[in-house]
């Protein structure tokens, strides 16, 4: 649906992609470094990833509410 519309795809997963990998216009694989944590090491890259990008200077529209104190 993402395509039809026109839109990007961008995807943060484990091992090889699979179906993301394949159809994302942007994809990063994390590869595994310990074969019983392939989930809890690509899910945590994600949360850095999704942090970076949405604390990004031009993409915040306003103050962050937990970096102050009012």
């Amino acid at each position: 649906m993402a395509k039809k519309r026109g839109s990007k795809i961008i995807g943060i997963v484990g091992r090889d992609g699979g179906y993301t990998a394949k159809v994302a216009d942007a994809c990063v694989i994390v590869p595994p470094l310990n074969p019983e944590a392939i989930t809890p090491h690509s899910e945590a890259f994600q949360a850095v990833v999704w942090h970076l990008i949405v604390s990004h200077p031009r993409l915040k529209r306003n103050t962050m509410k937990w970096e102050g104190t009012r």
